[in-house]
């Protein structure tokens, strides 16, 4: 459909093509379209919201558009070839300064695609989960990008690396872009796009090229350890005194929570779906929790200070060895904790408090990562634990949620960004 002509959906009119009026008019329905998801969400838009922004009609929309999910996955489809356009115009990346600003410029332009299509990242997981079509097209689109940019990664690196790893790196550089774009205005401040891009060229020069002193090796930014902040636990309710029997019961519909949510994802999770997994009443459920996003809270605070606590055992020098068997360890609590972990990143901005809860849970963990990379003689510890975050959720991610990458895969490609992109060690020092 997209770079030809705009064509109507039939029966509209005994020809399909349609003019400059009919291309406006779409043009319109799309911009509305990105405007109402970034504001409202996929889950909750409507077509009825999408038509009013655009100021048209419902027959003008189902002219072009089948549906909500029809426009959304137009809208994903324009991304996709977007992003491949993209990576197929960067050019080499040398293992000089001259290299470093042409990836710099490249992430630049990659970060403003990721801020021009937004909503579509933000809720990409939530719209392809019950549409198999859009999920499909969503990993044929993933194998065309890892493919451009592994053509890539092949021509620059310094060492051979094994085809499924290297596919695992770029799936990683395209995560931490992807997820650094969409959280790093709230963390970092809304003023950082030119030290973001700074920082994620070195990183990814490094991981590319290896680390060069005097080029990716920097001297240093010094910056002040951010403030730690609250993680979910610490915005949970306290638990009354439930007896014996009530605890149980409240674990049980915990347990029914932790199992519907990765099935059905935060959105379309319902009480009904918890209670029947858990063999309870609805009238139990409501003694433990006020709502799903109750319950939500309790088990995201679980996750999250597991997660979180972890981050303590990784140290700037540890040996690859150690960080491998460190990786290792924080995928296996990733998966105990998948569901939830999933979870929160499909929670919309329009959701206040969840949103609230997930920068906070974001925030003590950057809070951690900063005190470790501080301690490096390099780089900019803020930006780099950006990075790293984006990372340490991406990657898992990728393999257990959305099924796209080998565990094993996985974990030897965050090996290398780790040890080479935010450590500065060589291949030889590994």
């Amino acid at each position: 459909m997209n770079g030809g002509e705009i064509i109507r959906r039939p029966p509209f009119g005994q020809h399909s093509g349609v003019g400059e009026r009919g291309s406006e008019t779409q043009r319109r329905i799309l911009a509305a379209a990105l405007q109402v998801f970034g504001e409202v969400g996929f889950h909750n838009a409507r077509v009825e919201l999408i038509t009013q922004a655009a100021d048209c009609s419902r027959p003008s929309f189902y002219q072009y558009f089948s549906s909500k999910d029809d426009l959304f996955s137009y809208l994903a489809d324009q991304l996709g070839v977007a992003m491949i356009g993209l990576i197929e115009q960067l050019e080499p990346v040398a293992p000089d300064a001259a290299g470093l600003a042409v990836l710099a410029d490249w992430i630049d332009d990659f970060l403003t695609l990721c801020g021009q299509y937004a909503p579509v990242f933000a809720a990409f997981h939530s719209a392809s989960r019950h549409h198999e079509q859009l999920a499909q097209g969503s990993r044929t689109m993933g194998d065309r990008l890892d493919a451009a940019l592994l053509n890539e990664l092949s021509r620059t690196s310094d060492a051979p690396l094994d085809t499924r790893v290297a596919g695992a790196i770029v799936s990683g550089v395209v995560g931490i872009l992807s997820r650094c774009g969409t959280i790093s205005d709230r963390l970092l401040g809304p003023r950082s796009r030119p030290r973001l891009v700074r920082g994620l060229s070195l990183v990814i020069h490094r991981v590319f090229c290896g680390p060069l002193p005097g080029v990716n090796l920097l001297d240093p930014v010094r910056v002040r350890l951010p403030k730690p902040r609250p993680t979910a636990s610490s915005i949970d309710r306290p638990v009354p005194d439930l007896g014996t029997r009530g605890g149980l019961t409240r674990q049980r519909l915990l347990e029914a929570g932790a199992k519907v949510l990765p099935e059905r994802g935060f959105y379309d999770s319902r009480v009904d779906d918890i209670v029947k997994t858990a063999n309870l009443s609805h009238g139990s459920f409501y003694r433990y929790f006020d709502s799903k996003d109750a319950l939500f809270r309790v088990l995201a605070a679980g996750a999250s200070t597991q997660l979180i606590d972890h981050l303590d055992s990784l140290h700037i020098n540890d040996s690859g060895e150690a960080v491998r068997k460190w990786l290792k360890s924080w995928m296996e609590a990733y998966r105990d904790n998948g569901g939830v972990i999933s979870a929160w990143q499909e929670i919309h901005t329009a959701d206040h408090e969840m949103q609230q809860m997930s920068d906070q849970v974001a925030g003590a963990v950057l809070h951690r990562l900063v005190t470790i990379l501080r301690k490096r003689t390099f780089g900019d510890p803020m930006v780099d634990g950006l990075a790293l975050l984006a990372l340490l959720e991406r990657m898992p991610y990728s393999v257990y949620t959305i099924e796209h990458l080998a565990e094993s895969d996985a974990i030897e490609a965050m090996l290398i960004f780790v040890q080479r992109g935010f450590f500065g060690e060589t291949a030889d020092q590994r």
